[in-house]
C-alpha cells in the first residue's frame, strides 16, 4: 500500500500535468507581454486564489516590477497604464468581478486567470488564461478525504496548485524577459525579517 502523502503527490503532479498540457507556449507569452507593458500590476484573489496571489505580486516585484495586492491600504492609486491580475476559479466570484470592472473603468487593463472562460471574469479580461481545475480521469483516491471532482474543498485545493505552478513559471519567464539574474532578483528578497 502506499504511504498517503506518496499516492497525494502524485495526484497533484498527474493532475498539473494534464491541465498544463491545455496551455500553450503563445498564450503563456501573451501574458508576458500584457505583466511587461503595465506600469504597475495588481493581483486580486480571494480565499486560495489570493493567497497565491500573494505570492505572485511578491515574486513579481522580485523581478524588478511594482506589483501590489489589493487591499492593502498602502497601495498607490490605479491608473491607466496599469494591469488588475484578476483570479477566480469559477470566474463568477462577486468581489473579484466588481473590482475588475473598476478597474476597467479607469482605464485599465484586466487579466483573467480562472477555469472558466466564458464566466464574468472571462468576458471582461483582455486577456484570459484559462487553468482547468482537473485534468483527464484521475480519481484523486488520496485527496478523497476533502473531496471528489465535485467538491469546492478538492477543486480549490487543485486550482491552488495549478495557479502556484503557473505564477513561477511566469516569474521565470518574466526575468528571462528582463535579464533579470538570481543575484539581481535576490537584491529584491525581504531583509527586515
Amino acid at each position: 500500500m502506499n504511504e498517503i502523502h506518496k499516492t497525494i503527490l502524485d495526484e497533484f503532479y498527474t493532475n498539473a500535468k494534464g491541465v498544463f498540457k491545455e496551455i500553450g507556449e503563445k498564450s503563456m507569452q501573451d501574458i508576458v507581454s500584457l505583466i511587461l507593458d503595465a506600469e504597475k500590476i495588481y493581483v486580486l484573489g480571494i480565499g486560495h486564489s489570493g493567497m497565491f496571489g500573494r505570492i505572485l505580486a511578491m515574486k513579481l516585484n522580485h523581478v524588478g516590477l511594482k506589483a501590489y495586492t489589493i487591499f492593502d491600504e498602502i497601495n498607490p492609486p490605479f491608473h491607466e497604464n496599469d494591469l488588475l491580475i484578476a483570479i477566480s476559479q469559477s470566474g463568477g466570484t462577486a468581489t473579484v468581478v466588481t473590482l475588475a470592472e473598476k478597474a476597467k473603468k479607469l482605464g485599465g487593463r484586466v487579466l483573467g486567470i480562472t477555469s472558466n472562460a466564458d464566466s464574468p471574469l472571462g468576458r471582461i479580461s483582455d486577456g484570459i488564461l484559462k487553468i482547468n481545475k482537473h485534468a483527464g480521469d484521475i480519481s484523486f483516491s488520496g485527496l478523497a478525504a476533502i473531496g471528489d471532482k465535485h467538491n469546492q474543498n478538492l477543486l480549490g485545493a487543485l486550482f491552488g496548485f495549478n495557479i502556484y505552478i503557473l505564477f513561477y513559471t511566469l516569474v521565470v519567464m518574466l526575468a528571462k524577459e528582463k535579464n533579470e539574474s538570481p543575484d539581481s532578483i535576490n537584491t529584491r528578497h525581504a531583509n527586515l525579517q
